[in-house]
């Protein structure tokens, strides 16, 4: 009876094992497409990694042709509300915004690093006074505010190009540079970014502003260490003059000094 159970069990799982056995070309024939389709896409990556930098360039200038017409809707219905909104329009104060925070964050970090800069190299003139280091320190913290609103003037032509609003480089800085500056440029944009101009103006004054009071603090501090470049000169002379102090001739403590000495040696 023993042997009967188990004749059938192994009958039983043989059979199992033959049905799966005989399903397995099926599985195979569903498993073919997808391994197909697999390697057509390995073979299109080579390319896709290829366009993948042409197109994440291209990306800003499309998101930034779209934005007038995703906006269109919202600022009809905010015009028809509120009629004063068309003096301002939607595309400019969202993208003209947003680059003008982004310049203000730039300054913030260019000014604190040089600052940071300016106070190590302050203390450094106070252990060793110098006119020359002090004026040096002067020009070398101008230049480089200097740097840091040119930055900011390529960031916005960056802006610019890549938003497709003005094609060429050197349009687009020379664009920027004035607006920046508030001289204004003779290029005129078109309707649907005439306030961006005016943004662009708006950041340079910020920026202007912000370094002009830092400036004036920096001035300061060279004065300070100027104060102390003369207080260590008028100490150095001083010490020399002490040192060249001799007693004038015919003193009568010398001569006097000069008779004992003699008769003591006589």
């Amino acid at each position: 009876m023993a042997n009967t159970t188990t004749i059938e069990k192994t009958a039983r799982e043989l059979t199992a094992e033959a049905s799966a056995a005989a399903r397995l070309p099926d599985e195979a024939g569903k498993l073919a497409p997808l391994a197909e389709r697999a390697e057509a896409e390995l073979s299109q990556l080579p390319t896709a990694v290829e366009n993948a930098p042409h197109e994440l360039a291209q990306l800003p200038a499309k998101v930034v042709k779209q934005l007038p017409g995703e906006l269109a809707s919202t600022e009809a219905y905010v015009e028809a509300k509120l009629p004063v909104i068309e003096a301002l329009p939607l595309p400019d104060l969202f993208f003209g915004g947003g680059v003008l925070v982004a310049v203000v964050v730039l300054q913030a970090i260019g000014l604190r690093l040089l600052t940071g800069r300016f106070d190590k190299l302050a203390q450094r003139i106070e252990l060793r006074p110098a006119w020359w280091s002090v004026d040096l320190l002067l020009g070398f913290t101008v230049f480089r505010m200097l740097g840091l609103h040119l930055l900011s003037i390529m960031l916005w032509s960056a802006a610019l190009v890549y938003g497709g609003i003005i094609p060429g480089w050197a349009a687009a800085a020379r664009f920027a540079a004035l607006s920046y500056t508030t001289l204004g440029s003779h290029l005129i944009l078109t309707d649907q970014w005439y306030m961006l101009s005016p943004i662009i103006a708006i950041s340079g004054m910020f920026t202007f502003a912000w370094t002009a009071s830092v400036l004036v603090s920096i001035v300061g501090k060279c004065n300070e260490l100027r104060a102390v470049v003369r207080a260590a000169r008028q100490q150095r002379r001083d010490a020399r003059r002490q040192a060249t102090i001799t007693v004038p001739p015919g003193d009568p403590a010398e001569a006097g000094g000069a008779e004992a000495g003699a008769s003591r040696s006589g």
